[in-house]
């Protein structure tokens, strides 16, 4: 999973400039910043992200 960071060129209060970061979508060819996690391996330092169009239908939450 890429690992997409923006400098945007503002300057925070102590000086630094703000950056945001943000993962993208494991789904091949899928350019959606990611917002589920399918699951991780933490001894492996891995993690399955994906954005809302790719979440598989047993993980949507249920709407009324």
């Amino acid at each position: 999973m890429p690992l997409v960071t923006i400098k945007t060129g503002f300057r925070l209060p102590d000086g630094k400039e703000e950056t945001l970061t943000q993962y993208l979508c494991d789904w091949p060819g899928c350019p959606n910043a990611a917002v589920h996690v399918l699951g991780s391996i933490r001894e492996l330092r891995a993690l399955a992200v994906v954005c809302e169009e790719h979440l598989p239908p047993r993980q949507r939450p249920k709407t009324r």
